[in-house]
């Protein structure tokens, strides 16, 4: 069956409900913004995304879009149908079919579009549309079907009947439609009562044409659910995270308490990796197999590899190679990446700095602006002063050496390998490799001697 190529997604609405400075369609849901979700699904389905916009939102849309999407601005807010026109007009792709979806609409799947096709051509309809029976208080118009099982006509909520608005059935706002048929119906649209131009009265204008109108009733209630007010912009968001949990889930990722915690869309978790409860991964994060990802941690934009744990701690933009263990009570912050086999405890705190293969640095201490060699020891209460009030300055610490518990490490500054600093020690001069520097502040004194095992 071959795919659609265009799908046009409506996003010019004001979204006034929202009452937000920021436009409904760039409100992040489960966090990836409204819009992506349209045509993101649009994508899956194998069409081609046609945004229709408002003109002072069109710079910001136009900035989170993906390659090869097309945009159509609607100047004048003039309804749904209005806004299919203006699709129409932006592009003149040679389509045998089209889908039509609201930008608001973040769960409606690729595989309900995809079903919406299949059912238009099982059919020989014009239209297929998706409806669901999501009870009679909402706001979305009411389909009244014939005695074949094909939709009759679609009764806008503002101009329903009583006995209307009472009906089980509700249009969710999605389409497949026949491409070369809309384009020369799209002109009998007119406006109604509410001075309006609505998409919806295409039915209408089909069923009068002697065209067939499919419905795909979705058993799934939330499927296609539109956002309108933040109460809503929530309810999509945890059908959008239960979601992106169960794939998880089925792909090997354990969660001690699925319900308590928060994974964005673009998060990745190999297999085995174990999640406990109340975490947040948030942005462009990727968890390695086999990895325990402690309770309440928070990982932002970093990337955590095999067999790591981390415990109660907070990561953003960070890296974290195999075998690492942070926490609890750490936060590496932009730029802090830990090789392998590196050990940070509790209350520490690591930034723009590299601690290389199997560098322990177990409690209350910051690291800044540093390169920190291999197998270092960094004692309790150990700080890299990185700011002299103007400008950031660099530490580099060599390979084994011993920074005693409490050292000031004042930058610029080199620890040179195998050096070591005394209990307390300010140090404000480079120390030669192999030297023992003690005293405030700190002046080397003799050389180390070599431990043996």
């Amino acid at each position: 069956m071959s795919a659609p190529h265009l799908a046009f997604v409506l996003a010019a609405g004001q979204s006034k409900r929202m009452r937000s400075k920021t436009p409904k369609i760039l409100h992040l849901c489960a966090g990836k913004p409204l819009l992506r979700w349209s045509v993101d699904a649009a994508i899956a389905a194998g069409a081609r995304p046609v945004v229709v916009l408002a003109p002072d939102v069109e710079a910001a849309a136009r900035a989170l879009l993906p390659d090869g999407a097309a945009i159509a601005i609607q100047k004048d807010m003039r309804g749904t149908g209005d806004a299919v026109r203006v699709a129409l007009e932006a592009v003149r792709d040679a389509a045998a079919e089209a889908f039509v979806v609201y930008g608001d609409t973040p769960t409606l799947s690729p595989a309900t579009l995809d079903r919406l096709r299949a059912l238009r051509a099982e059919r020989g309809a014009a239209i297929a549309i998706l409806t669901a029976k999501v009870g009679t208080e909402n706001t979305y118009g009411r389909v009244v079907r014939d005695e074949r099982g094909d939709v009759r006509r679609i009764v806008e909520i503002r101009l329903a009947t009583d006995a209307e608005r009472e009906l089980p059935e509700s249009n969710l706002g999605a389409y497949a439609i026949d491409l070369a048929w809309l384009r020369g119906a799209i002109g009998s649209l007119r406006p109604n009562a509410t001075g309006e131009v609505f998409f919806t009265d295409i039915v209408d204008i089909a069923i009068a044409a002697g065209k067939r109108v499919a419905a795909f009733c979705t058993p799934d209630a939330g499927e296609g659910m539109g956002v309108n007010t933040r109460v809503e912009l929530a309810a999509a968001e945890a059908i959008l995270r239960r979601r992106i949990r169960e794939r998880l889930m089925l792909d090997g990722v354990t969660f001690r308490d699925p319900d308590s915690t928060l994974v964005d869309d673009g998060v990745r978790v190999a297999a085995d990796a174990l999640i406990d409860r109340g975490c947040v991964l948030e942005g462009a994060t990727a968890i390695g197999a086999d990895s325990r990802i402690g309770p309440y941690s928070i990982l932002r934009d970093s990337t955590v590899g095999a067999r790591c744990v981390v415990e109660a701690s907070v990561l953003e933009g960070a890296t974290l190679e195999d075998d690492v263990r942070v926490g609890p009570y750490s936060h590496l912050r932009p730029g802090a990446y830990l090789e392998h086999g590196v050990g940070m405890g509790n209350f520490g705190e690591v930034k723009a700095a590299r601690l290389r293969k199997g560098t322990k640095m177990h409690h209350f201490s910051y690291v800044g602006d540093a390169d920190v060699g291999e197998r270092v020891n960094i004692g309790a209460g150990t700080i890299t002063m990185n700011y002299d009030g103007v400008s950031k300055h660099r530490t580099t610490i060599g390979n084994d050496a011993f920074i005693g518990s409490d050292t000031l490490l004042r930058a610029p500054i080199t620890v040179g390998e195998g050096a070591v600093t005394g209990a307390g020690a300010v140090v404000t001069k480079d120390v030669a490799p192999g030297m023992l520097a003690v005293g405030v502040p700190a002046r080397a004194i003799k050389k180390v001697e070599k431990k043996t095992k």
